[in-house]
């Protein structure tokens, strides 16, 4: 028999020490203050969200810039999903969509509109040649909308990597006002084998934790024996904004020793 007392550490931006990421490389794609309605690595119905769902103050058309220089290298407009969604690579190798627009700039509507016509159909998915449509730095692309799978009007935001793998955008140096920390609301053990038991039950309990002065969380201290796992309930919520996130990290501690680490710096497979 074991006794087990658990500390959770949770936050909501993470650091990415595999490689240097280009800090302030990236720019706002619109010109007010970023607040999430969405953020990277939350659990959704059937994926983990893959960027920043930015809000639009409940409305459409707001124009949306090019975070940085590079070129379009991919657009795709869908009944579903991401809607309007436009790629723009850059010269370092990294890759910004932003999707559910309402329409594109005027050069890149038009080239997607003379496509439409000649290939007869709304939905499309277009591989500009590189290069064929420029853009700098803060210049208009496209405006907000909600197409696609969108719930109401925002912008979804990623960076993606070389090899098209979504990364966590808040490592870039986005300024997002956030000193609120993270929430646990609930922590549950469960017994991972048929005779793995946690305070003499061998189905899931829930476990009682207390908020220390530092932020993180303690638990009770459990008597458990066998394989056994931990489940947690938590969210996020960023100053400005009503609504709770989901959370990019949490950390444990066990005998004083750092146990299991969740951490959604980058996401693998694209929704």
């Amino acid at each position: 028999m074991k006794k087990i007392k658990v500390l959770f550490f949770l936050c909501c931006a993470s650091l990415f020490a595999q490689e240097e990421l280009p800090e302030n490389y990236f720019s706002n794609p619109v010109k007010i203050p970023l607040v999430l309605s969405g953020n990277f690595g939350e659990l959704r119905n059937n994926h983990f969200h893959s960027g920043l769902d930015i809000k639009t103050q409940g409305k459409e058309g707001l124009k949306t810039y090019a975070s940085a220089s590079g070129y379009v290298s991919r657009i795709k407009i869908s009944r579903y999903g991401y809607g309007k969604a436009l790629y723009i690579k850059h010269p370092n190798g990294y890759t910004t969509v932003y999707a559910h627009l309402k329409k594109f700039s005027p050069t890149i509507e038009a080239y997607v509109k003379k496509k439409q016509y000649e290939r007869q159909t709304f939905e499309i998915e277009l591989f500009p040649q590189t290069g064929a449509l420029k853009v700098s730095e803060k210049q208009l692309i496209a405006f907000t909308g909600n197409t696609g799978g969108s719930g109401g009007p925002h912008l979804h935001f990623e960076i993606r990597d070389n090899q098209e793998r979504p990364l966590n955008p808040l490592m870039f140096g986005f300024d997002i006002k956030d000193t609120t920390p993270p929430v646990i609301f609930g922590l549950y053990g469960y017994p991972l084998s048929e005779y793995s038991h946690i305070k003499g039950r061998t189905k899931r309990i829930k476990i009682r934790v207390s908020k220390q002065k530092d932020g993180s969380y303690k638990s009770d201290t459990i008597n458990a024996y066998g394989k056994i796992g931990f489940g947690i309930v938590s969210t996020d919520r960023q100053d400005l904004a009503s609504n709770n996130n989901g959370v990019n990290k949490i950390q444990t501690m066990y005998n004083n020793q750092k146990s299991l680490e969740v951490n959604f710096q980058l996401k693998i497979f694209e929704p």
